[in-house]
């Protein structure tokens, strides 16, 4: 390389934290056997990061990608824009909000090549379904509600039965 065109990142950490917190849940979806459409970054304007392909409807997902760590009360909490809020209320199916947590702010670790025969994702994620009348200043995830592609399934029953007789539960 030269002097001239030194290699390296185009992305800044913030945007390469938004870019892997969205590749990560595009994982659990192939994992599961749906897709994910993510919203393109200058077309955000519904405070949605993408839809779930499921075959009855389309889910909306909102996904933060962060270093941060649970409180004392194992929640991990995010600030809401009043303006997101809004956004959320006009849905009129289930929508859910998920935090990948990555280990710190160092992208080279956010990823494992140690073995030969195996890549590690050094993330994990947790979701909670968004509910706008519950909803203050701030959306928290629990521990305890950890992403896996099984949550996917509970995600598409979630869906089907928010539009049967008798709405959601």
């Amino acid at each position: 390389m030269s002097e001239l065109f030194p290699a390296g990142p185009t992305f800044s950490n913030n945007t390469r934290k938004g870019r892997y917190g969205v590749a990560y849940f595009q994982n659990v979806c192939a994992q599961f056997g749906v897709g994910f459409d993510p919203t393109s970054p200058d077309e955000d304007v519904l405070a949605i990061d993408g839809t779930v392909q499921f075959a009855e409807l389309p889910v909306r997902i909102q996904i933060k990608c962060t270093k941060k760590r649970f409180n004392s009360n194992h929640q991990l909490t995010w600030p809401i824009d009043n303006q997101w809020k809004r956004k959320w209320e006009q849905n009129f199916g289930p929508a859910y909000f998920v935090v990948v947590q990555v280990p710190n702010d160092t992208p080279e670790r956010w990823i494992g090549y140690e073995g030969k025969e195996s890549t590690l994702l050094h993330a994990t994620a947790y979701w909670t379904r968004i509910e706008t009348a519950n909803i203050g200043s701030s959306i928290a995830v629990n521990r305890s509600s950890r992403l896996t592609s099984k949550t996917l399934a509970l995600w598409n029953q979630d869906l089907v039965n928010s539009f049967s007789t008798g709405g959601a539960q």
